[in-house]
């Protein structure tokens, strides 16, 4: 076969180009820190990389869906607490009530305390969380759940306890609805909310009619309340800490993930600077080559 010139240049041409194409290539894995600079790179590493990172990305939605579930448990748990020590302080007062030498002074200035433990009791189950939110309303956040003074208290929310998608497999509830916590009391009689409860003492103190009957009656039904709403704190307790291992796990997946990722599209600088190296001399030579065997003159202005 005869070599013209023009094979010479085409040739010559086709290799510098090559080469930089190469050089390019590697420059952009090294700014970029990515073996893969585009899918065709290597399509089987990029197809699994989109894979691990799609995967990534849904472990670090449920990671923010566990930290505002623990969010909204803890506040609950807290709110919860000063419940327990409301009914239990109600129970204290009831069992000083029992005194049989207390005077009607003295039972007017216990159930004008209790009044205040009344709006306390009604303002914990009327709390909103950071967002505005009502956290014993059920679903209908957006909706005030208790309404009423001493003479009755009525439920306005929902029976629903909100929940969040905290792993692949798991929703977990993040609050408790206000009928359950306050208002159907297992053991307790109909209608004997735990509002009723500390009303129908307070209204008997006033009276001074019965009073160490009603002190009983109220003693038993804070018991009865009161149990109920450790209950409902012990089961946020294990739902924190069930959280807490599943904060774990995607903490490990996501070291996991990181780890795959950076297995499949990192750039490995230590041999990709060596290309870089290597690359750049045989583009030099490549240059060197063509100048030598077309002889033309303009490459001795390229360098």
């Amino acid at each position: 076969m005869r070599v013209t010139t023009g094979m010479v240049f085409d040739t010559g041409i086709s290799t510098i180009q090559k080469q930089t194409a190469s050089l390019l290539h590697t420059q952009q894995q090294v700014s970029t820190g990515r073996r893969i600079v585009s899918p065709s790179d290597d399509p089987v590493a990029s197809a699994r990389a989109l894979e691990v990172g799609q995967s990534k990305a849904v472990n670090a939605r449920f990671s923010v869906n566990q930290g505002t579930a623990q969010d909204s448990l803890a506040l609950a748990e807290s709110h919860l607490g000063s419940v327990e020590d409301l009914l239990a302080y109600v129970r204290t007062r009831a069992v000083e009530a029992g005194n049989g030498s207390y005077s009607q002074s003295e039972f007017d200035s216990i159930a004008a305390d209790l009044r205040g433990q009344f709006d306390a009791l009604v303002g914990i189950a009327n709390s909103r969380d950071a967002t505005g939110d009502y956290l014993f309303a059920g679903y209908k956040t957006d909706t005030q759940p208790f309404v009423g003074d001493l003479a009755g208290v009525r439920y306005e929310g929902d029976q629903g306890d909100r929940t969040l998608q905290v792993s692949a497999s798991r929703n977990i509830p993040v609050s408790s609805n206000g009928e359950d916590l306050f208002v159907n009391i297992p053991g307790a009689g109909a209608g004997r909310d735990v509002f009723s409860m500390i009303a129908d003492f307070v209204t008997a103190l006033e009276s001074g009619t019965g009073v160490s009957a009603a002190a009983q009656t109220a003693i038993g039904e804070m018991d009865l309340a009161l149990d109920n709403v450790l209950t409902k704190h012990a089961a946020i307790g294990s739902r924190m800490v069930e959280l807490d291992s599943l904060t774990s796990i995607s903490g490990d997946l996501d070291v996991q993930y990181a780890s795959t990722l950076s297995r499949l599209v990192d750039v490995d600088y230590a041999q990709a600077i060596s290309d870089l190296t290597q690359q750049q001399t045989y583009l030099q030579a490549s240059q060197q080559s063509y100048l030598r065997v077309t002889g033309l003159s303009l490459f001795d202005y390229l360098s």
